[in-house]
């Protein structure tokens, strides 16, 4: 592209003449700029209204940018038409300035002179298909030239400086919305730390019942699920004299026989002692024998079925010579320390199992609040990394009754369920314990509420393109909903989605920002 420049000459000419007239010259009078525009933001249940508009003067024709959002899906709407409406204050028929469709979706224009100078109240009426809306928006003043008009924006207090924009095309291409704050009776509650524990007999460690080989079709692995009596493997025992079944159950048939001897011998003493073929003393002594022998058979079978009793008992079954380990409870296997092959003592861990479809909360319960916890009627679990709280059913608790010294707090379990693994044994976080007692406050969405540096805030939506960050402070917390004690009133409307968007809008503030294309 080619580029014209003015002749050397002419340029130093006309730089002199503008020195002379600023020395020389006399004062041009100063450029009255226009007054800003003003805009105004309604909001009924099914649409929001925010409309730009310049100040009214009689009989000027003026240009009205409308912008409408369906509630609904926060999404603009993309067909009808609008009206505006002028009534006096004093009475008298309304005065209607009638819009067209809309130039693209969203934005409607309305175009014309507004009625003679003077307050009137004023609205803006919406028809499209499925949809009539009205949005009142209370007492406007036409003036009657542009001085008052001028007048009346040096009186306008300034717009707030700190405000967020976030125009209205961003808001209906990103994902948005907002909500009213409402009063709402929530449950006070008490946030306390918490764990997640094995129940009271929901952990079980099966352990070798005695020295020997671990062997098993196939190992067990970390994460499987078991249910009772099923087998996890076999310990085949060392065969030490003594030790084995079979020497055992040799030593009590021996024994069997020893006292039938002893037993036969004492019948023969008392037969030749009633022959006086014998002395006394030769009785008592073959009652002596029986009564040894009866006494080395009762050892005999004592330690035979202790042995059988070991095999039934701690996890594991007789089978032969070898002793089947299978689960005790139902569960998940959390931890193997058993290697096919190897050789074990008895009492060596070789499997933990851990119940998984119900588990304990511990909660620890500061001693300040230790009575306000005995009065229980809901619990949830906030843990880090969930976006909401896990609402749990306690179905027992248990109250230990006593300050634990080293915490300086009250231990209470609550007994829940876990069908689906939600909860890991080991897993903390933050136990919220709902009491009876119930306050209405200003509450908004859980959706709603961010948290910096430790502090919580809000985003409010305080005109249709500016928000304002608010900083407020929790009173109580309950599912879905936050209760504040200050920094919100209710009937404030505050956004629950694209929060983040306005944060970055926030952070890009200093950067230009494009207008409107009406």
């Amino acid at each position: 592209m080619t580029t014209q420049r003015a002749p050397v000459t002419t340029i130093a000419a006309a730089i002199f003449a503008t020195i002379l007239n600023v020395a020389c010259g006399p004062r041009s009078a100063p450029v009255e700029t226009e007054p800003a525009s003003l805009n105004v933001t309604a909001w009924t249940d099914k649409t929001e209204l925010y409309m730009e508009y310049p100040r009214l003067v009689a009989d000027r024709p003026a240009l009205f940018a409308v912008h409408l959002t369906m509630l609904g899906d926060f999404k603009p709407l993309g067909a009808g038409r609008s009206r505006i409406e002028f009534t006096p204050e004093g009475g008298g028929p309304p005065v209607v300035l009638n819009g067209l469709e809309p130039s693209r979706p969203g934005a409607f224009r309305v175009e014309g002179a507004p009625p003679a100078a003077g307050r009137y109240r004023w609205r803006v009426i919406v028809e499209a298909p499925g949809l009539s809306d009205r949005h009142e928006l209370g007492a406007v003043t036409v003036f009657a030239d542009d001085r008052a008009a001028n007048e009346d924006a040096v009186e306008r207090p300034a717009d707030d400086p700190t405000a967020i924009a976030y125009l209205k095309e961003q808001q209906w291409t990103n994902d948005f919305a907002t909500e009213l704050v409402r009063e709402v009776e929530l449950r006070t509650a008490i946030r306390v730390p918490a764990a997640i524990e094995p129940l009271t007999g929901g952990e079980a460690i099966v352990a070798a019942p005695a020295a020997g080989r671990f062997m098993a079709d196939e190992l067990m692995s970390v994460g499987a699920a078991v249910r009772p009596d099923q087998a996890l493997g076999r310990i085949e025992p060392r065969l030490a004299a003594g030790d084995d079944r079979a020497t055992l159950a040799a030593a009590v048939t021996e024994a069997q026989a020893a006292t039938e001897a002893a037993r036969a011998e004492q019948a023969r003493a008392e037969r030749l002692l009633a022959d006086r073929a014998v002395p006394a003393r030769r009785v008592e002594d073959a009652r002596r024998a029986v009564a040894v022998a009866e006494a080395r058979l009762r050892a005999a079978e004592a330690r035979l079925a202790q042995r059988d009793e070991t095999l039934g008992t701690g996890g594991g079954a007789a089978a032969g010579n070898a002793f089947v380990l299978r689960v005790p409870i139902a569960g998940r296997v959390t931890e193997v320390f058993a290697t096919r092959g190897a050789s074990y003592e008895e009492g060596a861990p070789l499997f933990r199992i851990v119940r998984t479809d119900r588990v304990a909360l511990q909660a620890q319960v500061p001693a300040a609040d230790a009575s306000l916890a005995r009065d229980i009627t809901g619990l949830a679990l906030e843990i880090a990394g969930r976006a909401d709280a896990l609402v749990l059913q306690p179905h027992h608790i248990h109250d230990a009754g006593v300050i634990d010294p080293a915490t300086h707090a009250l231990p209470i379990q609550f007994e829940v369920d876990n069908p689906r693994g939600q909860l890991l044994v080991g897993q903390t976080g933050t136990a919220v314990l709902y009491q009876r007692l119930r306050q209405r406050v200003p509450a908004v969405p859980r959706a709603a509420m961010l948290i910096e540096a430790g502090r919580p805030y809000v985003f409010v939506h305080v005109s249709g393109e500016r928000f304002a960050r608010r900083y407020v402070e929790i009173a109580a917390q309950d599912g879905d909903w936050i209760g504040v004690k200050s920094g919100l009133r209710t009937g404030d409307r505050v956004v629950t989605r694209g929060a983040y968007d306005i944060q970055l809008a926030s952070a890009a503030r200093g950067l230009p920002a494009e207008g409107h294309v009406h």
